[in-house]
């Protein structure tokens, strides 16, 4: 049975099983792309219904691989078959319900099934309807952003597993989709990465190509690799990626319909680039966030619109990036060290900060926030000590003994949302100086107030700048700033041994812990608790 015979004969007994259900089939990847090769590939397969699969028909698909290998012994076709089957509103919507999935690593019944942008662009583009009413016109193309992510994701599988040729072609097809946007077969990604001499070990690849023209000839060490080797090519697409943030953004640009003359780059640091995009007649601030926990400042510039706190303007937003007005073209301009030391700015502050924590308050005590001290934890504790070595200290004994104690009175604060990352270069000041806001919300939290004021005050060297602005900020629990002496100490210490290189900035914190005055915030806070 050849292979196009196998796949109608697979859908045939697919059709069969969901006659009532209005199924459609497609079949796409490797097959659909012209590159099947018998002993590396897979078949891909995606099948969509009117409406969610009952239990007895999933029963029946779940096991079907096996039963067409038991009706056709030696088939070399059907166990290769690999996909899902679910309605077509659940995968067009991500919603849960009954989904049959067949994998390399065998078969179930589970509760979704998502096809990641790679597939999705190949279905769409390239996928061989089998049988039904097609139904591509309602899907919509992956972004961009989504595929340089599914790429993101793969090389970090390819650093951890990558021993094979196979990996060497993966990164070969993530190069090219970089550069294009669109999805190449994996044979014809490793001619072309040896055509325009992309990969610093052109032998391998060579042998990687060589190998998928006819794995058959070849024994599962023939195809094995050395992982350095891998390794080599995996930093030339972390390379591309850097050379890929313009298309990044322009691509951003267009999915908020913002038509724009010039888009230059202000920073690009950490997966964060921020752009200036210049219209006919204005111009905005734009950043696209490569790492998705970082997105998450999208949405809190929505939360705070919401709560009515100051923000600057949002302009337009995607999942993954966002447009604010440009500060210098706005009724602000940003803040300086002078601004901060300056009683009547720290004033201003002091109200922006008072308004965040007010709608805060009641916005955390109804919707989940991740907390500013979710990190605080024993383990935690014990790693700041292995990491500065001073377990020997009495601190560390007193904090071990009493954990239980200081951890409930620091949950036990009332919460709101903090900022907690204030300095001067994330400060709006207006131009006429009636107020000002501070801006990048990557670091909300939900925590007791005091970790802010502590946070702004810290950054002010004028005491009355200082006395200012708690004086406008009015009274806060004294009970938290108890806790903040002993609990804001390690968290902050914790982050600095999470960094490769012990940062200067600790070591202040790090004489604390040393001298005793950790250990006398320890005892104060036991004694108030």
């Amino acid at each position: 049975m050849a292979l196009n015979e196998a796949i109608k004969t697979m859908a045939n007994d697919i059709v069969s099983i969901l006659a009532d259900n209005k199924p459609t089939i497609y079949i796409f990847g490797s097959v659909a792309l012209d590159d099947f090769k018998l002993g590396w590939s897979d078949i891909d397969i995606a099948v969509l219904t009117e409406h969610e699969i009952t239990e007895q028909q999933a029963e029946r698909l779940v096991g079907l691989r096996q039963a067409m290998l038991e009706r056709y012994p030696g088939n070399p076709y059907f166990r290769l078959f690999e996909g899902g089957m679910l309605s077509m509103a659940a995968f067009l919507n991500g919603k849960n319900e009954r989904t049959v999935y067949w994998g390399t690593s065998g078969q179930r019944i589970t509760d979704n099934w998502k096809m990641d942008s790679f597939g999705i662009l190949e279905l769409l583009d390239s996928g061989i309807l089998v049988y039904g009413d097609d139904a591509r016109h309602q899907m919509a193309y992956p972004t961009y952003a989504q595929l340089r992510e599914t790429i993101a994701h793969h090389v970090q599988a390819v650093r951890k597993y990558g021993d094979s040729v196979g990996w060497m072609l993966d990164i070969a097809r993530g190069i090219y989709t970089l550069r294009t946007g669109k999805v190449i077969a994996k044979t014809a990604a490793g001619e072309w990465v040896l055509e325009n001499e992309l990969c610093p070990d052109p032998d391998a690849m060579q042998k990687a190509v060589q190998i998928r023209k006819d794995p058959t000839k070849y024994s599962k060490d023939d195809k094995k690799i050395e992982a350095a080797v891998v390794g080599r090519f995996a930093d030339v697409i972390d390379a591309e990626f850097a050379k890929t943030i313009g298309r990044f953004a322009e691509t951003e640009l267009t999915r908020m319909n913002i038509a724009f003359n010039n888009l230059s780059l202000i920073r690009d640091k950490d997966g964060i680039s921020v752009w200036r995009v210049t219209a006919d007649d204005d111009s905005y601030v734009m950043k696209c966030f490569d790492r998705p926990e970082y997105r998450r400042e999208i949405a809190n510039y929505q939360l705070l619109n919401t709560l009515c706190v100051p923000t600057l303007k949002m302009i337009a937003h995607t999942d993954c990036s966002i447009v604010i007005e440009d500060i210098e073209r706005s009724t602000y301009r940003l803040g300086t060290m002078e601004d901060i030391n300056n009683p009547n700015i720290a004033e201003k502050i002091a109200l922006w900060y008072k308004a965040l924590h007010k709608k805060g308050r009641d916005y955390v005590n109804t919707h989940d926030f991740i907390d500013e001290y979710d990190s605080f934890t024993l383990d935690n504790t014990r790693l700041i000590q292995e990491k500065t070595g001073t377990s020997g200290l009495q601190v560390w004994q007193v904090i071990e003994k009493h954990f239980k104690q200081i951890r409930i009175a620091v949950m036990n604060l009332p919460r709101t949302l903090v900022y907690t990352d204030f300095h001067y270069t994330n400060l709006a000041v207006a131009r006429d100086g009636s107020s000002a806001l501070v801006f990048d919300y990557n670091f909300f939290f939900k925590s007791y107030a005091y970790s802010d004021i502590r946070n702004v005050c810290g950054n002010i060297y004028s005491e009355e700048a200082k006395t200012t602005l708690l004086s406008a900020y009015g009274e806060f629990d004294e009970r938290e700033m108890v806790v903040d002496n002993v609990v804001s100490v390690l968290s902050a210490l914790l982050i600095a041994c999470s960094r490769k290189v012990f940062p200067n900035w600790a070591n202040g914190l790090l004489d604390k812990v040393k001298d005793g005055r950790l250990l006398a915030a320890v005892e104060r806070l036991l004694d108030i608790t």
